[in-house]
């Protein structure tokens, strides 16, 4: 039982606690630049990304269910239906490694919403 403590100690808690005191370590702004990376580049691109990938995904439906007489139109939309799942994942996956890297490195967690608000680009 202890060495299960040892364990947790040194592989979770101890990792958290250097997280937490790296975050009081850099300056505010550091962490306002990554911020503004975060939200003003890399959040609109994961969106771009996964809409790209649901209009691909949807393209491969209308392949599938449109066109029953041709095997190779089915086959296309296959294709197209899987490739459109997989890079919906891998987008979702992307921003929820992002929001991970961001709270744990500064605290700040991501919301996808304010990405399209480029209001305060221009003040």
């Amino acid at each position: 039982m202890n060495n299960i403590s040892h364990i947790i100690h040194e592989y979770l808690l101890v990792p958290v606690a250097h997280a937490q005191s790296v975050n009081g370590s850099v300056p505010d702004s550091v962490i306002e630049f990554i911020g503004r990376i975060n939200q003003y580049l890399l959040n609109p691109v994961i969106v771009l990304m996964f809409a790209i990938a649901l209009v691909t995904f949807i393209w491969g439906m209308f392949s599938f269910f449109g066109r029953k007489d041709n095997t190779e139109e089915i086959e296309k939309g296959k294709r197209h239906m899987l490739w459109g799942i997989i890079g919906m994942a891998i987008m979702v996956s992307v921003f929820g490694i992002m929001n991970f890297i961001t709270s744990t490195t500064i605290g700040e967690t991501t919301n996808p919403a304010n990405s399209g608000d480029v209001s305060s680009l221009f003040n």
